[in-house]
């Protein structure tokens, strides 16, 4: 069990940044450590069936080849590459998790002590597949819901009322959004909605730029905030505009806004604070 209480949890989401290096990997996860995250999340995905022939084909120029095959998989983690990370995050203290996109990952990393897995908004209208992780997996999962509308909460609870806890990440599927679609006030929803459901915990997966969003998503009830993180810039990868650097400051600078946030957040249970004075106190009643 991934313990939550009052601490917002920080995912650095890796997602493929590691480039399918596994020393690069193991780097990013010390930062992501040594910055302040609770977690570090990667993908697995099954190439060959994830993906039509003819988007395999499709000519995509990476060092890894000139197809979007031959770029997929050569930023794809084996199953011992995992194995090591695993290892790797066990010996240092964070916790991993992966983001599973079909049923051949899912069942392939059926053999590791899941704590937590993910079901990205990549996948959000695969339903076989979310009914079969449900009739297997009972453990606390983390759903992304970008790219979905307002039935689709109903859905998540209903398809994962078996699971212990349910991660319910507002996220836009842009990167990034532009600031109206952020879509802030959704963290609040989900957070009335968890004293409905206490097996939701209300968070934002972030694809906006720096931290002024998930500081607002902290202000509005999110106790998981996800923010991707990169080592550089690697001008043919996803997601380089709106991931943070975890070697020049930028992902720690980020996990201390959120820690910040929290902070001035406090409870929501009104007392007089022990800073406070009355200027006019001196004046009799």
């Amino acid at each position: 069990m991934i313990k939550v209480g009052n601490k917002v949890l920080i995912v650095a989401e890796i997602t493929t940044n590691h480039l399918g290096d596994i020393n690069r990997l193991k780097k990013m996860v010390r930062l992501a450590k040594d910055a302040g995250a609770d977690l570090v999340k990667i993908q697995k995905r099954n190439i060959e069936t994830f993906y039509s022939r003819e988007m395999l084909d499709k000519e995509h120029n990476s060092p890894f080849g000139k197809t979007w095959k031959d770029f997929r998989q050569g930023i794809e983690l084996s199953l011992e590459d995992i194995k090591e990370i695993e290892a790797e995050c066990k010996k240092i203290g964070i916790e991993l998790f992966v983001s599973i996109l079909d049923i051949q990952s899912f069942e392939l990393l059926q053999q590791f002590d899941k704590k937590l897995l993910k079901l990205p908004s990549t996948i959000s209208s695969h339903k076989d597949f979310h009914a079969k992780v449900a009739k297997l997996y009972k453990g606390e999962i983390v759903i992304s819901t970008g790219y979905t509308s307002l039935d689709y909460e109903d859905y998540i609870q209903e398809t994962f009322k078996d699971n212990e806890k349910i991660y319910l990440l507002q996220c836009t599927s842009a990167y990034p959004p532009p600031p109206e679609d952020c879509g802030i006030s959704i963290v609040r929803h989900y957070h009335d909605l968890s004293k409905k459901n206490p097996k939701i915990i209300p968070g934002y997966s972030s694809h906006d730029i720096g931290s002024l969003g998930s500081m607002l998503a902290v202000a509005a009830g999110a106790r998981m905030i996800e923010k991707h993180v990169k080592i550089g810039d690697t001008p043919w990868m996803h997601f380089q505009e709106v991931a943070l650097d975890l070697e020049n400051g930028e992902f720690a600078q980020f996990v201390k806004d959120i820690r910040q946030a929290e902070i001035m957040c406090g409870d929501e249970i009104k007392s007089v604070k022990p800073s406070e004075w009355h200027k006019y106190s001196h004046i009799p009643k």
